[in-house]
C-alpha cells in the first residue's frame, strides 16, 4: 500500500475515494432507516426510481441541492459545515 500511495496526489485521491464511499453508504442508510424503497424516495423527490439508483451508485455527480432533496425525502436535514484545516474550536 505504501508504494502505491507515494505522492501527495495519490494520498489525496485515496482519501477522497473513502469519503465518497462513506457518502454512498450514508444515502442508503438514510433511506433504509426511514423504511423507504427507492421508488418511494423517487416519488417524494419527483424523479424516477432509476434516478435514485444512479444517485446511490454515483454520488459524485450529484449537486448539493440533489443531496439535500434526497436527505429531506428520507426525513434527514443535512447541513454543510466548513472549517480551516489545522484549526480547532
Amino acid at each position: 500500500m505504501a508504494c502505491l500511495l507515494n505522492t501527495p496526489e495519490d494520498i489525496a485521491a485515496y482519501h477522497e475515494a473513502g469519503e465518497e464511499l462513506a457518502l454512498l453508504e450514508q444515502l442508503t442508510e438514510w433511506r433504509e432507516a426511514a423504511g423507504l424503497t427507492k421508488a418511494q424516495v423517487a416519488a417524494r423527490m419527483g424523479v424516477t426510481p432509476p434516478a435514485i439508483t444512479r444517485l446511490e451508485r454515483n454520488v459524485t455527480r450529484a449537486s448539493w441541492l440533489t443531496l439535500k432533496r434526497y436527505a429531506a425525502a428520507c426525513g434527514v436535514d443535512i447541513r454543510l459545515t466548513a472549517r480551516r484545516e489545522g484549526k480547532t474550536g
